[in-house]
């Protein structure tokens, strides 16, 4: 009997020092000291914890994670049952205490992770961040469609996934100023010459025209006037143009990273307009009109650049009228490129060639002789343009983006007439750029 008594107190302890035979408590009292850890898993997927020195422990919820220990003891096995958090109280044998919040999503998060990157692949100024368990798509884009388009990733990924996406740039990006540059670069030729006898469209009827006005207080003519029309003489026309313009444009815009701004020059031109017994005034405006949005993103240095653009002068009046005409230009993009390269936005090349011919009928056909008897008349213009732009931020200018733009300002000033020399920009698309491989596409079967 003594015997049996000295061997139980000492299998009792070595029970109590045994890591294998940690009980479940049915509740734990509030250590001193208390670590907190985070466990994440989905549901289905299971992880070990070390049980080690643990004496008790109590779960928190039940039905979101299924806690066992290993038939050794020396570990915790948990599997996740159902999306949702708990936790997991550990009572250690010196009195500290170990909390795990243990939280289980239906899908893993590093699989989560990975699809969200590959569907924000090439989407510049968006990134994605993990905070614990949660992601979240940071940064801004350009457009409404865009972030509407990040709303849905998210939504893919329900408790998982939130976009904090914003149309502009993120706060922190603000801080950077950008400067995008406008060169509106064109050349004009234009020649034109008319030769032969031009006789008037009708002879005959009121030849002299008069025009008084008689003042009957003062009992005396005031104006008088006379006008020789449907003259019968005809005249001859040896006039002859040839000629050439430049114009250069130069607007520049300086905002903060995904602020958008607005550029206005140019003026407004008042001119007499009278239209049987009313006047009034019609007013012809010109200038530049720029609304520029970028968006920078400093850690890929990719930049876009939301553009729209209005460019237009005055041209001097068209026969029967008094009022200029009007040269419009108008852009609307969205570019994509690296910061410090330069981009042609739109060219325009035009070559217009009219020709005429006036005289008596039948006679002004007759070989030779036909000369004395009409007017030949021909007109040609050639116009030639480019829109450059140049984007920099303000704090870092590299110098040599500005090479494409400079070799357009030189030919402007060396400019004096020959068309045919200039290029402004490339006119002809690079066919030596790698194309893709279209054997390996898949026929669309109906």
């Amino acid at each position: 009997m003594k015997r049996l008594l000295a061997i139980v107190p000492a299998f009792v302890l070595a029970l109590s020092s045994s890591p294998v035979l940690a009980q479940r408590a049915p509740g734990g009292g509030t250590s001193a000291s208390e670590d907190s850890e985070e466990l994440n898993l989905a549901v289905g997927e299971n992880k070990t914890i070390s049980a080690a020195n643990v004496k008790n422990y109590s779960e928190g919820a039940g039905g979101v994670a299924d806690v066992k220990l290993t038939t050794d003891g020396s570990r915790f096995v948990i599997v996740g049952q159902a999306p949702g958090s708990t936790t997991l109280l550990l009572i250690n044998k010196d009195g500290t205490q170990t909390k795990w919040v243990i939280n289980v999503f239906s899908r893993s998060p590093e699989a989560v992770q990975h699809e969200v990157q590959q569907l924000l692949e090439g989407t510049s100024g968006v990134r994605i961040r993990r905070v614990g368990a949660r992601f979240f798509i940071e940064g801004g884009v350009t457009s409404e469609s865009e972030v509407k388009r990040m709303e849905r990733i998210a939504q893919m990924y329900p408790g998982q996934v939130e976009s904090l996406v914003v149309v502009g740039a993120a706060p922190v990006e603000r801080k950077l100023n950008i400067r995008v540059d406008f060169f509106f670069v064109q050349y004009d030729r234009s020649s034109s010459y008319a030769f032969g006898v031009s006789w008037p469209a009708k002879i005959g009827g009121s030849v002299i025209t008069n025009q008084v006005t008689y003042d009957f207080l003062a009992g005396a003519m005031t104006t008088a006037q006379a006008s020789v029309v449907n003259q019968p003489l005809p005249g001859l026309d040896i006039a002859a143009h040839n000629g050439w313009a430049k114009v250069l444009k130069q607007s520049t815009v300086i905002t903060t990273n995904g602020s958008e701004a607005t550029f206005e020059s140019g003026g407004e031109q008042n001119f007499a307009v009278q239209s049987g017994l009313s006047a009034g005034i019609k007013a012809i405006t010109f200038g530049t009109n720029v609304t520029v949005l970028p968006r920078f993103d400093p850690d890929t240095g990719d930049l876009d650049v939301k553009l729209s653009a209005d460019v237009s002068d005055l041209t001097p009046a068209g026969s029967g009228t008094s009022l200029p005409g009007r040269n419009t230009s108008k852009l609307e993009t969205l570019v994509h490129m690296k910061l410090g390269e330069s981009l042609v936005l739109s060219g325009i090349r035009t070559q217009s060639q009219r020709k005429a011919s006036d005289g008596l009928p039948l006679l002004s056909d007759i070989p030779l002789l036909g000369v004395l008897f009409g007017s030949k008349s021909s007109q040609r213009d050639d116009v030639e343009g480019a829109v450059f732009i140049i984007p920099s931020v303000v704090e870092n200018v590299p110098r040599g983006t500005l090479d494409l733009v400079n070799g357009a300002i030189a030919q402007f000033e060396e400019y004096s007439g020959d068309i045919e020399a200039i290029n402004a920009y490339n006119k002809r698309p690079n066919l030596n750029a790698p194309q893709p491989d279209v054997s390996k596409v898949t026929p669309h079967k109906k």
